[in-house]
């Protein structure tokens, strides 16, 4: 990065996350209602199978990850992995993918507003479930004002509560597994992995069932890059965060899910509540489903809290250095913040409750299931850049933090990608979501070929 870029950028935003903050705000940002909520769905999909899935989405995604990380110490003066796609494949299509990602990830936050109405439930029944997600939002948006550093402060604390819940909640139930305990389901053994029908006990139909919301869980792992440009040493957090956190959340899921199977069998787990509220409820622990709730409750604020800070640096991004007023306004930091573009993303996450009253107990799976889709496509575009790098870039150029097996892994794993795209689109509860996704794609795409022949005019 030349000497023009590094003054430019450090013009720009303000470098005060550290590295602890980088590896959390990695690590924590994927811990959240795909896991705590989702995972429910998922299970009762596919059954035990369900830890096949999560294995292999994850390595998918490690795959990917490695991808975007070698763009990103390509060239440490980008805000985004939208300028990439745009230096890559060109403006238009960075401007569509910059819309795309920005509301995936607004839509990210209607459905942690969503799943935070169905966790106050637990203690409130009565409480009309988007009161919770409108004050959370809010709150948040406050906060995301004020700092970098405070968000990331905020993320740190949020992280390591669900970390450690997630920890102790695997090695309860290991304790219960070696000493024979029982629960209210009854004894905790590996028998559940294999009875009622198997392993694979909804056979393929129900094994393919359960890729969207596995997939949704682990959206958000790519953050990482967006806290690139306010990272005090990019060039070293970045690398060290995408190297050991896919592989953590990998771990930390399929674990998580073992615990729970091994507790209740895989059809009585809940999809209208936190199956790990009630596993442990079912251990008959002295408040365990509250305490656990608490938990569940604040890795969906500690997602929101994320998705709000990606929305508003994604818009930033996006209208940088535009023309027209729309451009002017979301384009400028404010005390070295994207002021206006957080506002904005937040404003549009507070929409959720009109989507609650409108579709009822539905909203989070439509929800969940069109941001799913909308970050496929994203992912898609994002392996078509780094393959045009790499086609554009001279030996000698390249980083040494290169994508592994190039170019089979990128064609793999977009090949991949694109699968879940035609299966999303074959599965009936997840047809109307795909098509929603791609529908947006298109007008958006539509909108700017408009304007770019209104500029040429």
């Amino acid at each position: 990065m030349s000497k023009k870029d590094e003054s430019k950028h450090d013009a720009g935003y303000e470098r005060t996350l550290t590295n602890a903050h980088i590896q959390l705000i990695a690590l924590g940002g994927t811990i959240g209602t795909g896991l705590f909520l989702g995972v429910g769905n998922s299970i009762r999909l596919a059954g035990p199978s369900v830890i096949l899935i999560y294995i292999i989405v994850g390595i998918f995604l490690f795959l990917l990850m490695r991808a975007l990380g070698e763009l990103i110490v390509s060239d440490l003066s980008k805000h985004t992995y939208i300028d990439f796609i745009k230096k890559y494949l060109g403006k238009d299509v960075g401007l569509i993918s910059g819309y795309l990602y920005w509301i995936s990830w607004v839509s990210l936050g209607m459905a942690e507003m969503t799943a935070l109405g169905i966790y106050f439930q637990y203690w409130f029944p009565y409480l009309p479930t988007w009161v919770p997600g409108l004050i959370t939002v809010a709150v948040l948006l406050f906060i995301n004002l004020l700092s970098a550093r405070l968000f990331g402060n905020l993320e740190f604390s949020f992280a390591i509560i669900k970390i450690v819940t997630v920890i102790a909640f695997i090695i309860l139930v290991a304790y219960l597994l070696i000493t024979g305990g029982k629960t209210s389901f009854g004894p905790v053994n590996f028998s559940n992995l294999t009875t009622d029908g198997g392993f694979f006990a909804k056979g393929g139909t129900g094994f393919l069932s359960g890729f969207q919301m596995v997939i949704f869980s682990f959206v958000g792992v790519e953050l990482v890059g967006l806290t690139a440009a306010e990272a005090q040493n990019p060039a070293k957090t970045i690398r060290k965060a995408i190297n050991e956190v896919p592989l953590r959340i990998i771990l930390f899921y399929v674990l998580a899910i073992v615990a729970i199977l091994l507790v209740i069998p895989w059809n009585k787990v809940a999809t209208n509540s936190s199956p790990f509220v009630q596993t442990l409820a079912a251990t008959g622990l002295r408040n365990a489903g509250s305490i656990i709730n608490f938990v569940v409750i604040s890795a969906a604020v500690s997602a929101t809290n994320s998705f709000i800070y990606s929305a508003g640096r994604l818009l930033f991004s996006i209208t940088f250095n535009g023309k027209g007023k729309w451009n002017k306004t979301f384009g400028q930091l404010h005390r070295q913040l994207p002021q206006n573009a957080l506002i904005l993303s937040a404003i549009l996450m507070e929409l959720a409750p009109f989507l609650i009253i409108i579709i009822g107990n539905d909203a989070f799976n439509f929800i969940s299931s069109t941001a799913t889709s909308m970050f496929l496509i994203i992912w898609c575009l994002m392996l078509l850049t780094h393959i045009s790098y790499r086609k554009k870039t001279r030996e000698q150029d390249l980083t040494d933090f290169q994508m592994p097996a190039f170019p089979y892994s990128d064609y793999v794993t977009l090949l991949f990608f694109i699968l879940m795209i035609i299966l999303l689109l074959i599965l009936p509860a997840n047809r109307t979501a795909m098509i929603t996704a791609l529908l947006i794609f298109i007008i958006l795409s539509t909108l700017v070929k408009i304007h770019h022949q209104e500029k040429v005019k």
